[in-house]
């Protein structure tokens, strides 16, 4: 198993995500946690390495859990754990860093792109 962190920006119809290697499947904004951090600190890593974003541990609520399957390793899960921010984030001023390709708005129904455990949290949480 897979345990990741992740920031989860939604409206109603459409959920933030973030390619990696020019990938054909979008994630969440994101990624592993390193032994011995918090889901919060490693949280806080991910969006410094890959988006730049300075994001204070205190701004970040946790909202749930959810395990689904792993993209692109075939036969593994991944648990992802999803935090909102408490304050606004411009993402029209964020930039993509590391292994980031794009970032954008994308419809949830628009499963030809969205990774698996991806789909299950819209399946879970919407």
């Amino acid at each position: 198993m897979i345990r990741c962190v992740c920031l989860v920006e939604e409206t109603d119809d459409k959920i933030l995500l973030v390619q990696v290697r020019h990938q054909a499947k979008y994630y969440f904004p994101g990624g592993k946690i390193d032994a011995g951090e918090s889901l919060e600190v490693a949280l806080q890593r991910e969006l410094k390495e890959e988006l730049q974003l300075d994001v204070k541990v205190e701004d970040l609520t946790y909202i749930g859990k959810v395990v689904g399957d792993a993209y692109p390793q075939p036969d593994t899960e991944t648990e992802l754990n999803g935090f909102k921010c408490v304050t606004p984030i411009d993402w029209s001023q964020v930039e993509i860093d590391n292994e980031i390709t794009d970032i954008k708005w994308v419809s949830k129904a628009d499963d030809t792109i969205i990774a698996p455990a991806v789909q299950t949290w819209i399946e879970t949480f919407s």
